[in-house]
């Protein structure tokens, strides 16, 4: 029986307890080729504060109008959504009975015209002879039949109602003279303004038939129909202007000091996703809301294209007072880890090597991203090539 050669066996063995260590064993990252990346530090920059609030869209104006006198409604010429101009007419009611009540009014200022006119006149040539005549008959009889009373020839109740009649006629002559008396004319003119002003309020109920726009805006609401009748003073129209709207937002008590009317504001809209809009603050409140202890505040968003309407939920990113450095890499620069955390590869020199660092990203600026933590910015960061290294990788930087 032959018997393998002892070395033989020996090198077989060796074979076998090498190919078995080797198996699932990574390669050594010091053996693989360098891995070519390109670096830079991160870009420093000088914001200011940004203060993040939440609130609603609201018209800049709103008008809740109605009809000012009541009756039965005739037309109705607008529907909701429909863009309307300041002095449109939106509606109509039946203006009979106060076009009759116009009618009176001004044939009341008519006789009241006419009264004033003859009190100032004063009186006519023909009542002038006539209050004349009758003067002068009057005082040839109180004279004859004075001498009869002297005489004894007339019984005195008689001569008194001589007397009487002249007196009276007397005083006819001179009020003809002297025409009305002042307070006559003050009175003929009080009844005349009087008369006007009724007739100014009877033109104003024919004019309140019709329901007018008071501003340029978009109808919102509309709550009648031809044929109701309308109680005066009822809402039935809601015009809202949002060429500009207003964003109200609540300002948490410990940012409220950096926030002033003037200052710089983004407004970002879920509902037009995600649509940024520039605004500026209008408004600060000076007074906290006792629920949520936060403040008011109101931002002015231009809406020329009317996309933010009334009621939507918005974002806002105000650019509030005092400064702040941060750094920004490019947003390739940052990847993520399988649990999602952010990261970024850091180049050491001295090893020629790359090790992962965890940071936050922040806000989005412009083609990069800010890295609010993280980073002291001295750091050579892999911008190029980071999405084939990972944790100690050997690189090659590029040029």
């Amino acid at each position: 029986m032959l018997f393998p050669n002892r070395s033989v066996l020996a090198i077989a063995a060796l074979a076998l307890i090498l190919a078995a260590c080797g198996q699932g064993r990574e390669p050594d990252i010091g053996m693989a080729p360098p891995i070519p990346v390109r670096v830079r530090k991160p870009d420093v920059v000088q914001r200011p504060v940004l203060v993040a609030a939440s609130g609603t869209v609201e018209a800049a104006r709103t008008a809740d109008i109605g009809f000012q006198v009541p009756g039965l409604v005739t037309q109705v010429w607008v529907e909701e959504g429909q863009a309307v101009r300041k002095g449109q007419v939106l509606a109509q009611i039946d203006a009979t009975d106060y076009g009759f009540g116009l009618q009176a009014s001004e044939g009341q200022a008519a006789v009241a015209q006419a009264n004033l006119d003859k009190a100032q006149a004063g009186t006519r040539a023909e009542e002038m002879e006539q209050a004349r005549a009758a003067y002068e008959k009057a005082e040839d009889e109180y004279h004859r039949y004075r001498q009869l009373y002297e005489r004894k020839s007339m019984a005195p109740v008689d001569f008194s109602k001589v007397e009487a009649l002249y007196r009276a006629a007397k005083a006819q002559y001179e009020m003809a003279k002297n025409g009305a008396r002042p307070e006559d004319r003050d009175a003929a003119g009080a009844s005349v303004s009087q008369a006007l002003a009724q007739v100014a309020a009877s033109r104003k109920r024919v004019a309140d038939t019709r329901l007018v726009s008071p501003i340029d805006g978009i109808l919102a609401r509309r709550a009648i129909d031809p044929g109701e009748n309308v109680s005066a003073g009822l809402p039935v129209f809601s015009i809202v202007d949002l060429r500009t709207v207003h964003v109200r937002v609540g300002i948490p008590e410990a940012d409220i000091g950096r926030i002033h009317t003037g200052q710089h504001a983004r407004i970002t809209v879920p509902a037009l996703d995600g649509r940024e809009f520039p605004g500026r603050v209008e408004l600060v409140g000076v007074a906290a809301d006792p629920n949520s202890r936060t403040f008011t505040a109101k931002i002015s968003v231009p809406n020329p294209d009317l996309r933010l309407k009334a009621g939507m939920i918005a974002e806002a990113s105000i650019e509030g007072s005092g400064k702040i450095h941060a750094f920004v890499l490019p947003g390739e620069a940052v990847v993520h880890d399988p649990q999602g955390a952010s990261l970024v590869y850091v180049y050491y020199p001295d090893h020629k090597r790359v090790h992962a660092r965890r940071v936050e990203a922040g806000a989005v600026r412009d083609r990069g991203v800010e890295i609010s933590t993280g980073l002291s910015g001295d750091e050579l960061v892999v911008v190029a090539g980071q999405h084939q290294v990972r944790e100690g990788s050997l690189v090659e930087v590029m040029q």
